[in-house]
C-alpha cells in the first residue's frame, strides 16, 4: 500500500508544485549595478571578488557538463556569449548565499570539513582517502588546497542557512486537508475523440486559392543562400587506420627497451605528522609503537595531516622522488613493517612506517600493446605534421582541389548544402561555415586556410557551387501552400464541429449518444485519480482541468495530436487526508513542506541578491 502511495506521490508532485506555484532556484541575480571591476575580477559582490580564474573554471565545468549530457554537441555550439551570463549568475548567487550565512554567525569546524573531504568518493581509492587523487583533483581545477577548502566551507555554511529554513517550516492539518482534497481528488468522466486527420484529408484546395495566396505572400517563401564546397580532410584517426606495425618491429622495440630497463623499487609509506619536535610526545609515540599499539591508531590520535589521518597515515607509493629528500632517505633505510626515527622536513616532523615494497617489471605481454600504440602514434604524428605542412603550403593559391589532393595523398569530397547558420557533415562546424562564406572562398575562389575542426582533424574547403538567396517559384511551394491552407481550414472546420457537438451535449445528449450517432470512438472512466497509469495521460489531465460545479460539466479540447476531445465530467470525490495511514500522511506532509520551503527559499534568496551591491 505504501509503495503504491509513494508511486502516486511521485506522479502528483508536479501538480503540487503547480498548485503551490513553487519554483526553487539559486541563480537569479536581479538588478546589477554595473561598473568596472578590478583587474583579474569579473565582478564583486558586496566587496568580495569573483576572480577571472574562478569564473573561467566554472565556465569550463558547465561546458564539460553539457558535453557529457549531449555527446553530439560541438565546441562551436558551446557559445561563450550564451554561457557566460549563466555562469556569472550562478557565482553571484553562490557568493550572496555564503555571505548571508557567515553574517549570521554560521561556521564549519575544521573537524567537520575534514570529515567531508574524507568522504568524497572522487578522492578515494578502494574506499579510502587518497591524497594523490585529492591533490590531482584540485591541481586540475587550478586551485590550491586552502582555496578549495574555502570554497567547500562557503558551500557548507550556505547549506546550513538554507537548512535552517527547511527544518523550521511547518503546515497545519487544515492546510494539509485542503491540499489533499484537491491533489487526491477522483473523477468519473466520459469522452469522445473527433480525429482531425479525416477532416484534413477531406479538404481540397483549389489551384486558384493556392496561387492567390502565393501572389499575396510570396515573400514568405525564401530559399536561404547556400553553398556546396569541395573539401580535403586529413585526420590522425584516418592516418592511423592505414598504419600496420610488423611483429618484428614490435619485438625489436621491446628488446631495446628491455635492455635499457632498470628495475626500480617503489615503497609505500605511512606517517605520523607532528607540528614540531616535541621530545616528550615523540617519546610517548615511540614507546607505544614498541609495545605494539597499532600505527594507524596512533595516526588517528596524534597526526596533524588531515589528508592521511583517516587512512592510517597511508601516503601511497614513491619511487624515490615523491617526498622530500630526508623523508625518502629515511624510507630507504627501513624494512617492511619498520618505523623510522623522527624525520624533519618543511612540513613538520614525520614518524615513518614502511608498509610495502614493489619492484617494477618489464614483461612482453604487458608492454607490447603500449609499444604498438606508441609506434602508431609516432608515425601518425610525423605523417600528420608533414601532410599539414604540405597542405598549408600547397593550398595557398591552389586552383585545383583534385591536384592538391593528389599532392598530399588525400581525396576530395563534396559537402552537403550549407547555409550561413547550419549544415550537415562538415557543415555542422561553425568554422567551416564561416570559411565557406568568407570573401576569399565565396567570391575570390581561393582555397581556405587549414581549419582544425576537432583535435587532430583538419580540412580545407573550396567553393563548388553558390546558390544565392531567392524567392522560391510557385511550383516549388504549391504543395506546401495547399497543405498549409488545408490545415488552417481543417482547424476551422474542427472548431465548428466541436461547437456543434458541445451545444448538443449542453442540450442533454450524452457523450455515448453523440459518439454512436457520428461514428466516433468514446470511453468511460470511473474514479480516476490524476496519475492513473492506464489512462490517456493528456485526456486525464484535461478532465481534471474542467471546472466542476454541482452537476455534470462539459468541455472540449484540442490535443497535441490536434484531434478534438469532448469530455463530460459527471462525478468527483475529494481526497481525504484523514483516511490515509500514518506513513502516507507523513510522506504527503513532507512533500508539501518541501514545496512550501522551496518557495520561501526562492523569495529569501532573491531578496538577498537584490539587496547585494554587485559590480561587474
Amino acid at each position: 500500500m505504501l509503495d503504491s502511495f509513494r508511486g502516486q506521490m511521485r506522479g502528483v508532485s508536479i501538480f503540487i508544485v503547480i498548485v503551490i506555484a513553487v519554483i526553487f532556484t539559486l541563480t537569479g541575480i536581479g538588478s546589477i549595478s554595473l561598473s568596472g571591476a578590478n583587474s583579474g575580477e569579473v565582478a564583486t559582490v558586496n566587496g568580495e571578488a569573483i576572480t577571472e580564474q574562478k569564473f573561467l573554471l566554472e565556465l569550463q565545468r558547465l561546458k564539460n557538463r553539457i558535453r557529457s549530457e549531449n555527446e553530439s554537441i560541438t565546441s562551436d555550439e558551446l557559445d561563450d556569449d550564451i554561457l557566460r551570463p549563466i555562469v556569472l549568475e550562478q557565482l553571484i548567487g553562490s557568493v550572496v548565499a555564503s555571505q548571508a550565512a557567515l553574517n549570521q554567525g554560521m561556521a564549519v569546524s575544521a573537524n567537520m570539513l575534514n570529515k567531508v573531504l574524507m568522504s568524497v568518493e572522487a578522492f578515494q581509492t578502494d574506499g579510502k582517502f587518497d591524497e594523490d587523487r585529492y591533490r590531482y583533483f584540485i591541481r586540475n581545477r587550478g586551485q590550491t588546497h586552502s582555496g578549495f577548502k574555502q570554497q567547500l566551507t562557503n558551500e557548507m555554511v550556505s547549506g546550513q542557512l538554507f537548512d535552517g529554513y527547511r527544518f523550521s517550516s511547518f503546515v497545519t492539518n487544515q492546510m494539509l486537508s485542503s491540499i489533499a482534497e484537491l491533489v487526491f481528488q477522483k473523477r468519473s468522466y466520459y469522452y469522445l475523440t473527433v480525429p482531425r486527420q479525416p477532416v484534413f484529408e477531406g479538404i481540397k484546395i483549389p489551384e486558384t486559392d493556392a496561387k492567390d495566396f502565393y501572389s499575396q505572400n510570396g515573400s514568405l517563401f525564401q530559399a536561404e543562400e547556400q553553398v556546396l564546397v569541395d573539401f580535403i580532410e586529413i585526420s590522425a584517426q584516418s592516418l592511423a587506420r592505414d598504419i600496420v606495425v610488423e611483429k618484428s618491429e614490435l619485438a625489436t622495440r621491446f628488446e631495446d627497451e628491455a635492455a635499457d630497463f632498470i628495475p626500480s623499487i617503489s615503497r609505500r609509506a605511512a606517517h605520523i605528522l607532528l607540528a614540531d619536535l616535541d621530545s616528550d610526545l615523540i617519546s610517548d609515540i615511540m614507546q607505544s609503537i614498541s609495545i605494539g599499539v597499532p600505527f594507524a591508531e596512533l595516526v588517528g590520535k596524534y597526526s596533524t595531516d588531515v589528508g592521511s589521518s583517516s587512512t592510517g597515515g597511508d601516503l601511497g607509493f614513491s619511487e624515490g622522488s615523491t617526498f622530500p629528500n630526508s623523508f625518502e632517505q629515511a624510507l630507504k633505510g627501513l624494512s617492511v613493517g619498520d618505523v623510522s626515527e623522527p624525520v624533519i622536513t618543511e612540513s613538520g616532523v614525520h614518524i615513518i612506517k614502511l608498509l610495502e615494497m614493489q619492484q617494477s617489471r618489464f614483461i612482453e605481454s604487458e608492454e607490447l600493446p603500449r609499444i604498438e600504440r606508441e609506434i602508431v602514434k609516432e608515425r601518425v604524428d610525423s605523417l600528420l605534421s608533414k601532410k599539414l605542412s604540405d597542405l598549408r603550403e600547397l593550398s595557398f593559391n591552389a586552383e585545383s582541389m583534385s591536384e592538391l589532393a593528389d599532392k598530399v595523398d588525400a581525396v576530395v569530397s563534396v559537402s552537403p548544402l550549407i547555409t550561413r547558420v547550419s549544415g550537415d557533415g562538415i557543415g555542422s562546424f561553425k568554422s567551416v561555415r564561416e570559411a565557406a562564406f568568407s570573401k576569399e572562398v565565396l567570391f575570390d575562389g581561393y582555397v581556405s586556410e587549414v581549419l582544425e575542426i576537432e583535435p587532430d582533424r583538419f580540412v580545407v574547403v573550396k567553393l563548388n557551387r553558390h546558390i544565392e538567396a531567392r524567392q522560391k517559384e510557385y511550383s516549388e511551394v504549391s504543395m506546401e501552400i495547399k497543405r498549409s491552407l488545408a490545415s488552417d481550414r481543417a482547424d476551422v472546420k474542427l472548431e465548428s464541429l466541436g461547437e456543434a457537438l458541445m451545444s448538443r451535449l449542453e442540450s442533454g445528449e450524452t457523450v455515448e449518444q453523440l459518439a454512436k450517432s457520428n461514428g466516433y470512438q468514446w470511453q468511460v472512466v470511473i474514479d480516476a485519480d490524476r496519475t492513473t497509469a492506464s489512462l490517456n495521460s493528456e485526456v486525464n489531465m484535461l478532465a481534471f482541468s474542467v471546472i466542476f460545479g454541482d452537476s455534470m460539466a462539459h468541455a472540449s479540447f484540442q490535443l497535441r495530436s490536434k484531434d478534438l476531445v469532448l469530455i463530460s465530467v459527471n462525478d468527483r470525490k475529494a481526497g481525504n487526508f484523514a483516511a490515509m495511514n500514518t506513513d502516507e500522511q507523513i510522506s504527503f506532509k513532507n512533500s508539501i513542506i518541501s514545496s512550501l520551503t522551496n518557495r520561501e527559499l526562492e523569495s529569501y534568496h532573491s531578496e538577498l541578491v537584490l539587496a547585494a551591491k554587485v559590480l561587474q
